[in-house]
């Protein structure tokens, strides 16, 4: 019996420090652009060992402002890969369409309401009323969309800024006509979302869509359940639709 029990022990031992030494092969600090100290700009990832980590980035709701935020949670390693905060759900919009029938005879009516639901902590502190500054609409299919924006937004501020084709240049009421058709589907894409959210219409006469945005955000910009995939020294940390790339640039690890 004791015999048993010795070689269960170093069994067990033995499964731990090969864990242990599996999760030391991720522990470092990764980044995407070094600065002339040496240090990183951009991105940066800390991984510790005792399984917390660090990590300034830009904005990932609005990376237009380029405005870094840093945190620090909890990381595990899961089928060989890392995933921070790995208890905490992804927040994801919520978008409702309101129909009916307001007279019209040749056009559609549209209105976009969108909210932003603060959270810090954990908790809701505060749901308000927002100005989007773009947002992108599609009717049936993809090709047939229209971009909603500013007047106020210019275009050409930057070189390799591409131009914003369809655009419908809104006031403060969010509302705009389009030339009335068949609308079976619309779908909706605007900072917050990984992907367009499409919703199905309910009434072919419908001659007015009313459309409501909500976007949850932490004001910590914490990653929530936030996948990285790590390959020797190289750190995939950037995402299309939800889900990290290999084909975007990746973080390197910082060597001594």
């Amino acid at each position: 019996m004791k015999q048993t029990l010795y070689i269960l022990t170093i069994f067990l031992l033995t499964l731990n420090a090969q864990a242990q030494n599996d999760v030391s092969e991720y522990v470092g600090t990764y980044g995407d652009m070094i600065l002339a100290n040496g240090e990183f700009g951009g991105t940066e990832l800390e991984l510790k060992a005792d399984g917390t980590f660090r990590l300034r980035t830009t904005d990932y709701v609005y990376p237009q402002t380029f405005k870094d935020y840093t945190n620090e949670g909890q990381w595990i390693l899961k089928d060989g890969e890392v995933i921070l905060n790995p208890d905490l759900k992804r927040r994801e919009p919520t978008v409702n369409i309101t129909e009916k029938q307001i007279g019209l005879k040749d056009s559609i009516e549209i209105k976009v309401n969108h909210y932003i639901e603060l959270y810090e902590n954990q908790n809701l502190i505060e749901k308000r009323k927002t100005e989007f500054e773009l947002l992108t609409l599609y009717f049936n299919k993809r090709r047939k969309y229209k971009h909603l924006t500013r007047q106020w937004l210019k275009e050409g501020s930057c070189a390799w800024a591409p131009r914003i084709r369809n655009r419908v240049n809104l006031d403060s009421t969010n509302t705009f006509r389009i030339a009335k058709n068949d609308s079976e589907k619309i779908g909706i894409y605007t900072y917050g979302f990984t992907d367009f959210v499409e919703l199905k219409t309910e009434n072919k006469n419908s001659d007015y869509y009313e459309i409501n945005i909500v976007i949850p955000i932490d004001k910590e910009r914490m990653p929530r359940n936030k996948k990285v995939i790590i390959k020797g020294n190289r750190a995939y940390f950037y995402e299309i639709k939800g889900k990290v790339k290999k084909s975007l640039n990746h973080l390197w690890k910082k060597t001594a």
